[in-house]
């Protein structure tokens, strides 16, 4: 059912012809800062919130999204290391 949907909207979205009068067609345009600058907020808010609340999402120390090297110590796996007790 996703998909039938899915393809309806790409349809009528992008291949179908508009169904509107000439003279709404003919005044449509880009929305102003009103609705532009509500929206950079949001997506630079996204950003940030998503690169902090990586490790709540994907786990701790995981190597997904690491960025500074395979050689980084994280503290959570510093429990599990093997210790060799004599």
């Amino acid at each position: 059912m996703t998909a039938f949907y899915s393809m309806r909207l790409i349809y009528a979205a992008f291949l179908a012809s508009p169904q509107g009068t000439k003279r709404v067609i003919e005044s449509a345009h880009e929305p102003g800062i009103a609705m532009s600058l509500p929206l950079v907020i949001l997506a630079i808010a996204s950003i940030y919130i998503g690169y902090v609340m990586k490790d709540l999402m994907i786990g701790v120390g995981s190597p997904y999204l690491e960025f500074v090297g395979k050689e980084t110590h994280h503290a959570m796996e510093s429990e599990f290391m093997p210790v060799i007790i004599k």
